[in-house]
């Protein structure tokens, strides 16, 4: 299939995607926050707001007001887009270039201009960090499945149960765009959200348990912050994470600059 006009399929091997199931379990906030996190490290990142669905990764960062382009603006004539360009017009959010998502202002772009958009800021930066949301109105870019993976699993049995049902649809062998082998698991990381709301962490699964029923490692645990999301929800941005959750951002932070490493190695190039 060809993903994006006048362009075959080709695989982007400087983009991180981070998604979930579901809404509301915070993949928007680690996404931001995995993308300072690399951008501060020295690895030059750009962060995509690609949910369609909801989008407004502006506001909660706290930069809707700042001057630039947002992706329901971009003009893609034939799927080009030059990406030194693109990044010179995007507004910039804690060091970091964000093209964001507002589907309340301007029309949602095609699918095929979204694959256009992150392929032009691959070719310029060296980590293209994207938050897909649920996936809605991406399901045709192929091309973006053998990307960086990042799954956002709430650790509750509901959440556990509707990621392993997803995981399930991924690695159906009859689904070709589906298929999942070793070279897709070594690409993947499973990061977990404990839930808003619980006390003395009841309700919430043990990351031990929540690896065996789902069959895989949890990379990080991401616990509740109270202060970061009432300041998150009053519109004050995205401060650093407390001690606890800045470890276990440090620690995905280091699978992930590893995983860019190697498909960069693997793919002979070297982003920007």
């Amino acid at each position: 299939m060809v993903a994006e006009r006048g362009h075959a399929v080709r695989e982007l091997s400087n983009v991180v995607i981070v998604d979930s199931v579901v809404a509301g379990v915070g993949a928007s906030t680690l996404a931001a926050i995995l993308a300072r996190e690399l951008n501060e490290r020295g690895l030059k990142c750009v962060l995509v707001d690609a949910d369609l669905q909801g989008g407004g990764l502006d506001v909660l960062l706290g930069v809707e007001n700042e001057d630039g382009s947002r992706l329901g603006e971009i003009s893609a004539p034939l799927g080009a887009i030059d990406g030194k360009a693109l990044l010179r017009e995007l507004p910039v959010w804690d060091g970091v270039p964000l093209l964001s998502c507002d589907p309340w202002k301007t029309e949602n772009p095609q699918s095929w201009e979204v694959q256009a958009c992150i392929r032009a800021l691959s070719q310029v930066r060296s980590a293209v960090i994207v938050d897909v949301g649920q996936g809605n109105g991406l399901q045709d870019l192929t091309e973006l499945r053998q990307a960086i993976r990042i799954n956002v699993v709430e650790m509750t049995v509901l959440g556990l149960a509707r990621a392993k049902v997803n995981m399930q649809l991924q690695r159906d062998p009859s689904d070709s765009i589906g298929e999942h082998d070793v070279a897709t698991q070594e690409r993947e990381f499973f990061v977990g959200m404990q839930p808003r709301g619980t006390i003395r962490d009841h309700g919430v699964t043990a990351t031990e348990e929540a690896a065996e029923y789902l069959d895989c490692d949890i990379a990080a645990v991401i616990t509740t912050d109270a202060k970061l999301c009432s300041e998150l929800l009053e519109g004050l941005g995205l401060r650093k994470p407390n001690r606890a959750n800045a470890k276990a951002i440090a620690t995905l932070a280091d699978l992930i600059q590893e995983a860019l490493e190697e498909k960069s190695v693997n793919h002979g190039t070297r982003p920007a």
